[in-house]
């Protein structure tokens, strides 16, 4: 008989809980909560317990003596390392588990136990770069599965795909001047970071792999779905990934107010569908999720739940779709389009 495992698991390890939270972005608060909705629901088989990230594969993406310093000062006792970064003496050891886990799915879904892995982080990480640390990241989960795949599975062709409402600007220093790993951004701009525009598609030799597709206030379930199947599934199917990482945040959602990005559960369900049909095409089903940002924990456990039941090809009825009035006007969004697309041509067919 054929169990959840076989489709999707999600990765999970009590430490952490371990991580006290100062803020709501960061901490034990959401991932109890989410992890309350999966085990009361009939997902629980699901969870697979992680082990801690190896510092060797951390080193591969992050400097060692941004490493070392980053860990000193964690267990130094200090309350942050910026106004967006809280920090416990636990904080660094916890990161190393939001990491490993995505190892561990790694190794799992490679060696055909499963065929898809959902990440459980105790804070953001695609902020996090070769030698800093932002806005509430430490360690890169979304990058250290990449490098992984490249380098232990020797894989040419990695997507990484950025739902969250803010840029990974950690994500795209990191793989800015390779070509094995397409990284591809939707997010609020200028948002949080500032970073993230239309323009930075990679350096010499490299151009055309870093994708940025910032949007403005009010954009939401329409402008996703559009750039989804306009724009990143024909690139895909042009780049032909053999495995798709994907940032999932839940401060995409207008009830989460992270950003100014509206979308419903029920878009961000369809956008990940959308994602998910992708590797089941192209990929053989190779398709890692990892929980990015998101503060309201109703809707963080919500989404998950719902975005957990779609990784193991559960049906789900609808989920609230907040109908509510378009805030951007059709002729605005399609002249923004097309100024994407055009950008974008000079590397991918559209």
């Amino acid at each position: 008989m054929k169990k959840l495992t076989d489709s999707c698991i999600l990765m999970y390890n009590d430490k952490l809980l371990e991580f006290e939270e100062k803020d709501p972005v960061t901490g034990k608060g959401r991932v109890s909560s989410v992890m309350q909705r999966i085990r009361e629901s009939e997902l629980s088989s699901c969870i697979k317990e992680s082990n801690i990230a190896p510092m060797k594969r951390l080193r591969d993406i992050h400097d060692s003596d941004f490493l070392d310093e980053l860990h000193k000062k964690c267990y130094s006792g200090l309350n942050k390392l910026d106004e967006e970064t809280p920090i416990t003496k636990e904080a660094f050891e916890v990161a190393r588990f939001g990491a490993g886990g995505v190892l561990d799915a790694i190794d799992m879904i490679m060696n055909g136990e499963t065929r898809r892995a959902f990440c459980m982080t105790s804070m953001p990480g695609h902020n996090a770069g070769k030698k800093s640390q932002s806005s509430g990241s430490l360690i890169n989960p979304l990058a250290a599965g990449a490098h992984y795949l490249t380098k232990k599975y020797r894989l040419k062709r990695v997507l990484i795909l950025d739902l969250d409402a803010d840029h990974g600007k950690g994500t795209q220093e990191i793989f800015y001047d390779r070509k094995d790993v397409l990284t591809i951004s939707l997010h609020e701009y200028p948002g949080r970071t500032g970073t993230g525009y239309y323009d930075e598609t990679g350096v010499k030799g490299s151009f055309g792999y870093n994708l940025n597709i910032p949007f403005v206030s009010g954009y939401g379930d329409r402008e996703y779905r559009v750039c989804l199947k306009e724009i990143v599934e024909k690139i895909a199917w042009q780049f032909m990934p053999q495995f798709i990482l994907l940032g999932f945040g839940t401060n995409v959602l207008a009830k989460d107010d992270s950003s100014h990005l509206i979308m419903s559960q029920q878009g961000l369900y369809e956008a990940c569908n959308i994602v998910k049909t992708l590797s089941d095409s192209i990929c053989g089903s190779k398709l890692i999720s990892v929980l990015e940002g998101g503060k309201n924990y109703d809707e963080m456990a919500e989404g998950c739940y719902k975005h957990l039941s779609l990784m193991v090809n559960k049906k789900n009825k609808t989920v609230d779709r907040m109908k509510k009035e378009e805030l951007i006007s059709y002729a605005d969004w399609y002249g923004y389009s097309k100024i994407l697309k055009k950008t974008f041509r000079r590397y991918w067919k559209l």
